[in-house]
């Protein structure tokens, strides 16, 4: 296993915790390359590993697809440098149930 599987890996445990304590009533199923998030009203997040362009691709169900690359010591979107952390407080933010 290479770096980028190592932190991607670490990430997405990390990211199950964070929806278990941040989105308390999301199910949470972590898999091997995948996180699986549904929330009430059949909103589902999916955040995957893309090892050809050694990013986390984020599928919002409010925003659609955003992609993160590891940059320094953390996850950051290729568009606007946010880390993914603050992403999904400000996506949970403005769409909490």
């Amino acid at each position: 296993m290479d770096n980028f599987d190592s932190a991607a890996n670490r990430k997405l445990e990390e990211l199950s915790h964070f929806f278990e304590e941040f989105w308390p009533e999301a199910d949470v199923d972590l898999f091997e390359d995948s996180l699986m998030v549904n929330l009430p009203e059949k909103h589902q997040y999916l955040i995957n590993k893309h090892g050809v362009t050694r990013q986390l691709w984020v599928s919002s169900p409010f925003t659609g697809a955003h992609h993160f690359k590891f940059k320094n010591t953390s996850w950051v979107s290729t568009r606007t440098d946010e880390p993914i952390e603050t992403f999904l407080q400000h996506e949970k933010n403005a769409h909490a149930s």
